[in-house]
């Protein structure tokens, strides 16, 4: 119960910022994009209300694709999401929305208020036994672990402490690189495979 109520904060999370970035563009009289926009942002609430606590790799990148594409609408930047060759991605299941924090800090925090080009790159591969998951993004980073750390940030970390309470055989780990040249964050699923 106590994992679904974090999963459940991080959805507002997330719908607050999209709303935001729907008003932004109907501001701007950018109709044709915040249409768009609407349209993706439909098929991404279906998935967060349906509220699965496991979903394919193949199901999350599609989500993240579909966010990273309303942003791009709004910001501008490239992205790429990549899955190593060797994972079954629609039988492989983790937990949902797991990247969608980082991928919207990346964006918000990231790469948004960047004057050169902006880009993220998300990649899904295995090690061993392990299921590791990482995202970068180019903007300016943050001070890692410091109190003013963002609110998708501390709620993940509360739902990795919780995961880890309640899987005795696996764990999931994160870990996160920041500086001035870009923010990596990679979560590693232990014994998932």
């Amino acid at each position: 119960m106590k994992l679904t109520t974090v999963r459940s904060q991080l959805n507002p999370h997330f719908m607050f910022n999209a709303l935001a970035g729907i008003q932004n563009l109907m501001n701007k009289n950018d109709i044709d994009n915040a249409n768009r926009y609407l349209g993706k942002f439909a098929r991404l609430t279906r998935n967060v209300l349906e509220a699965k606590e496991q979903i394919s790799i193949a199901e999350e990148m599609r989500l993240l694709d579909d966010y990273l594409q309303m942003e791009q609408l709004r910001f501008g930047f490239t992205f790429q999401i990549d899955a190593e060759y060797t994972l079954d991605t629609e039988n492989i299941e983790i937990p949902s929305m797991l990247l969608q924090p980082f991928a919207e800090n990346a964006v918000k925090h990231g790469i948004a208020n960047l004057k050169e080009p902006g880009n993220i790159m998300l990649k899904f591969s295995s090690k061993g036994n392990d299921l590791t998951l990482a995202i970068f993004d180019n903007g300016h980073g943050f001070k890692a672990n410091s109190k003013s750390e963002g609110h998708g940030i501390k709620l993940m970390r509360s739902r990795i402490a919780l995961f880890n309470s309640i899987n005795k055989h696996t764990k999931m780990m994160m870990n996160i690189n920041s500086g001035y040249e870009g923010t990596t964050i990679v979560i590693t699923l232990t014994n998932w495979l």
